[in-house]
C-alpha cells in the first residue's frame, strides 16, 4: 500500500531506537517500524513536519490500545509541511479530534491517576481504542525533572505530570492553548505489580507559544 504521510513526533526509546509517529493523508494515525518490526535507529532521517510518500503494509497482531503499527517497505519524495498550513489546520482538515481542557479529558477518560500525578491505563479501567492523540490544555504546563523531564498540570481537583518523551529540547513552560501530541507507552509493569499498564506520555507540541483556539 502506497500513501502519503505526515511525520509528527519523533520520540526516544530507552534502547537508543526512536518512535516515529504520524498521519496518513485519509486521516489515520500510524507509527512507523521497519521490516523486520523494529523501532527505527536514532539517526533515521526523519523529522516532525516532513510529509512523506511511504509504502507499507500492516503490522500482524496489533493489540489495544496500539493499532497504529505498520511496517515500512519503502519511503520515497518527501517535502516539508513548514508554510503551507499549520499542524491544527492540518488536522482540522482530516477532521482528527482534539481533546480540550483538563487531562482528564483523555483517551475517552479513561485514565487513572495514581498518587503522585502520573497517568495510565490497564484493563481494569478500560481500554481506549487507540494509544495517540491531541491535546488543547487549558492551563500553562510547568516543567520539572523527576525521572527524566516531565510537565505539570495544576488544578482544584488534583495535579497532573506526564513525563515528555519528544527529541525537541524541553521548554520551561508550555503555555495554555499549545497544541500537544499524547500517547500511551507499551504494556509493562513494574516491581511487583500484577497487572501490566500504558503510561501516558507528551510526544510533543506545535507552534508552542500561539494559542491554538
Amino acid at each position: 500500500m502506497k500513501e502519503l504521510a505526515l511525520i509528527l513526533s519523533k520520540t526516544q526509546m530507552n534502547n537508543g531506537q526512536v518512535c516515529m509517529g504520524g498521519l496518513t493523508w485519509s486521516g489515520r494515525h500510524i507509527r512507523l517500524f521497519d521490516k523486520q518490526e523494529n523501532y527505527l535507529p536514532r539517526s533515521v532521517d526523519l523529522a516532525p513536519r516532513q510529509i512523506l510518500e511511504i509504502e507499507f503494509i500492516e503490522r500482524k497482531n496489533n493489540k489495544l490500545p496500539h493499532v497504529e503499527d505498520i511496517l515500512v517497505l519503502n519511503i520515497g519524495q518527501r517535502e516539508s509541511l513548514e508554510d503551507k498550513i499549520s499542524v491544527k489546520e492540518f488536522l482540522e482538515s482530516k477532521n482528527i479530534s482534539i481533546w480540550r481542557g483538563h487531562p482528564d479529558e483523555l483517551f475517552d477518560k479513561l485514565i487513572q491517576w495514581t498518587p503522585t500525578g502520573k497517568g495510565y491505563i490497564d484493563e481494569n479501567g478500560g481500554v481506549p481504542s487507540h494509544s495517540v492523540g491531541f491535546w488543547i490544555s487549558d492551563k500553562d504546563l510547568k516543567r520539572y525533572d523527576y525521572k527524566g523531564v516531565r510537565y505539570q498540570y495544576n488544578s482544584r481537583i488534583g495535579w497532573r505530570n506526564i513525563k515528555y518523551k519528544g527529541i525537541e529540547e524541553s521548554v520551561p513552560v508550555i503555555p495554555a492553548g499549545t497544541l500537544l501530541r499524547v500517547s500511551l507507552a507499551r504494556w509493562k509493569t513494574f516491581n511487583d505489580e500484577e497487572q501490566p499498564k500504558c503510561w501516558l506520555q507528551l510526544s510533543g507540541w506545535y507552534d508552542l507559544g500561539n494559542r491554538s483556539d
